[in-house]
């Protein structure tokens, strides 16, 4: 088993392509993902938080949804089925609270989970500046073109907005400053990822 281990070790450390940092040197100073990858792992699901508190006020008590569903299956089936319902139901919960992110979702709900997102974005536009920094489709990240500059910059910039909001839990504050996220989103996709010849010549995708 040790021996197994020890070559699993050696074949990342060798791997082409592999960056690893060897002990005592820190970090790697190039990027290790995709752009895309880098977007679904960060910039996607914060974006999404932030929208999310469009919605609901953060720190907001969540609705019932098992009370309305009473409710509404009271009005179309019988006792005896609402509970069979009821009972399936708590059986696919369970199932799902086996999942550590169901489990913990709830540790930094409301203003901690709209801070840590913007902090997230603002300093995912840094990660997305780095030199080296490839595109899905193996083209190399525009870091060096003006409006992906731009893009990045007014993603930092509404994201730090967004966190002074937070910081003071001025829900109209960061309700506007995430419109201004949104913006900025939009800003690189329409020309990096939707723009109108893109499917033809692919882009940074």
């Amino acid at each position: 088993m040790r021996r197994l281990v020890s070559l699993v070790v050696l074949s990342l450390l060798f791997a082409p392509g592999a960056a690893v940092a060897q002990e005592g040197q820190g970090l790697t100073e190039e990027p290790i993902g995709t752009l895309a990858q880098l977007m679904r792992g960060i910039m996607f699901p914060n974006a999404n938080k932030l929208f999310d508190a469009q919605a609901v006020e953060p720190g907001g008590e969540l609705v019932r949804l098992d009370e309305q569903l009473d409710e509404l299956l009271g009005d179309l089936l019988a006792p005896r089925m609402i509970n069979r319902i009821n009972n399936a139901a708590a059986d696919s919960m369970n199932a799902l609270m086996g999942s550590t992110s169901t489990r913990f979702a709830a540790i930094y709900r409301g203003w901690p989970e709209v801070e840590g997102a913007a902090v997230a974005l603002a300093d995912g536009a840094k990660l997305a500046m780095m030199e080296g920094r490839q595109c899905d489709n193996g083209l190399a990240a525009p870091v060096d073109q003006a409006d992906y500059i731009e893009g990045a910059r007014l993603l930092e910039e509404s994201a730090v907005r967004v966190l002074e909001g937070a910081r003071t839990q001025d829900y109209d504050a960061v309700w506007d400053a995430i419109n201004y996220v949104n913006d900025s989103c939009t800003h690189c996709h329409k020309t990096y990822r939707d723009g109108p010849d893109s499917r033809q010549e692919p882009r940074c995708q």
